[in-house]
């Protein structure tokens, strides 16, 4: 028997699986992404896809969650669409988006003005195999901790549930850690450049890299594929990475914090944006260290 019906908004690179694993475990999911052909791996596993948001949104017994590119995106599908808005009253709205935290308060505001049940952010940390297996670290936030027990068994299909406190909590640690997969990965670019250009064996570098006090699996996971310059498939676009710096060079200028490393590092990432890799894994932006025309 079908457990109750939800929404999904959004078809990016992390919808199929998710979506995939809400199906597998017995729930009816009506989906919506604004270019529709992007829906079609899911509508082959089994979901329902609509041709408005608002009719994906009402199609939800309770719980719309909302996987968008960024907080414009968001707005303007969830508060500038009329009948969309129409569609929150009476609702959970899950927000998985990486967004700012003063952004999700602002949502949080509004949406439940138009009469929802709950405001819930609920960004998560991994990428598109962490999504395949079910093994994403969920950061939830959420006024009414009630809240996120009565989602947490849903969450729980998806990941690795926690409640990281009221609103603001889960976006606020979301970017501090994006901005920190930056920092790392061009970090990990830089090291194997200087060592690769200096006549050395970059894998002889990960190899004492993970032998001593710096070892780390996302090094391992990300290394050898930097060396061999292998950027597929793609988790996390470069696009999407930028933004998520920005929100922490942004956040960052009003908490007073000095951010000439994000800013840097949002430059570097423009770069390879400029470059033609935006839409690539944003661990090409190896490439614009050590650019391989070089070799």
């Amino acid at each position: 028997m079908s457990k109750e019906s939800i929404a999904f908004l959004g078809a990016g690179l992390m919808a199929v699986p998710m979506v995939s694993r809400l199906l597998d475990a017995g729930y009816c999911v009506h989906c919506w992404n604004r270019t529709l052909s992007k829906c079609e791996p899911m509508q082959k596993k089994g979901a329902k896809v609509h041709k408005t948001s608002a009719s994906a949104m009402k199609s939800a017994e309770r719980y719309i969650f909302v996987m968008l590119s960024a907080a414009p995106a968001i707005d303007q599908v969830l508060l500038k669409d009329a009948q969309a808005k129409a569609e929150l009253k009476g609702k959970v709205i899950v927000v998985m988006s990486t967004i700012s935290p003063e952004e999700s308060k602002e949502f949080a505001a509004n949406i439940e003005k138009a009469g929802s049940l709950g405001y819930v952010e609920s960004p998560v940390l991994g990428s598109v195999p962490h999504a395949t297996k079910g093994v994403l670290s969920i950061l939830t936030s959420t006024n009414e901790e009630k809240t996120f027990t009565d989602l947490k068994p849903l969450l729980s299909v998806l990941g690795n549930p926690r409640y990281m406190g009221k609103i603001t909590a889960a976006s606020t640690y979301k970017v501090a850690l994006n901005q920190m997969l930056a920092v790392n990965t061009a970090a990990l670019g830089y090291s194997l450049g200087y060592v690769r250009r200096a006549g050395h064996d970059p894998s002889l570098f990960m190899e004492v890299l993970q032998g001593g006090v710096l070892k780390c699996a996302y090094y391992s996971f990300k290394g050898q594929p930097m060396i061999d310059r292998k950027y597929t498939p793609t988790n996390f676009t470069t696009k999407l990475l930028h933004k998520d710096v920005m929100l922490a060079v942004n956040g960052g200028k009003k908490l007073g914090l000095n951010t000439i490393v994000q800013e840097g590092l949002a430059g570097l990432i423009q770069q390879t944006i400029d470059s033609g890799d935006g839409e690539k894994d944003f661990s090409i932006i190896y490439n614009t260290i050590d650019k391989p025309t070089l070799h």
